[in-house]
């Protein structure tokens, strides 16, 4: 499966208690999106089916099949849970989902290449590109013109940190 077919919904954050319960921190509207897209992928193309058993605070307490202890469940903490893109809604035109981002070409609005999108970190305020070794607030301010079709993002600086870090 291509990295492309495949969107970003969660991360194991954890184990929880001593049956193999996972603490997962939800990328998708509510916690109950992550079982609306079953099967669930890890990195390494496996699918699993996912089970949320109960929330606690912002993170939702789950089973995965397969994991029934709790040392298998401490070693899939930091993982990513992907859902096949296919099984989101169609979006309107000037809509994107975060990961389309990535491998965005960034460039001033004089069409001076400034870098490329190579991650999004959302940590729940501002997303944050990645582009080259600068971590930038991505918000209308900073990025005023989104062509996802092109794979183009104008920003409105001519630089980030010291220098451009792609020549």
């Amino acid at each position: 499966m291509n990295d492309n077919d495949l969107i970003v919904i969660g991360v194991i954050k954890g184990k929880h208690g001593i049956k193999g319960l996972i603490k997962v921190k939800w990328y998708t509207e509510n916690a109950d999106g992550l079982e609306k897209y079953n099967p669930i992928f890890m990195k390494d193309g496996s699918s699993h089916t996912l089970k949320i058993r109960f929330k606690n605070k912002d993170l939702a307490i789950c089973y995965i099949e397969g994991v029934n202890n709790p040392e298998k469940a401490e070693l899939l903490k930091g993982q990513q849970l992907f859902a096949k893109r296919s099984f989101f809604p169609e979006l309107d035109d000037n809509e994107y989902y975060q990961t389309d981002l990535i491998g965005c070409s960034v460039e001033n609005n004089k069409g001076q290449f400034l870098g490329t999108v190579s991650a999004v970190f959302d940590y729940g305020s501002s997303p944050l590109l990645e582009i080259g070794k600068d971590l930038v607030a991505f918000n209308n301010d900073n990025f005023p013109v989104i062509k996802i079709k092109e794979k183009i993002i104008v920003s409105e600086y001519d630089f980030f940190g010291d220098r451009n870090n792609e020549e």
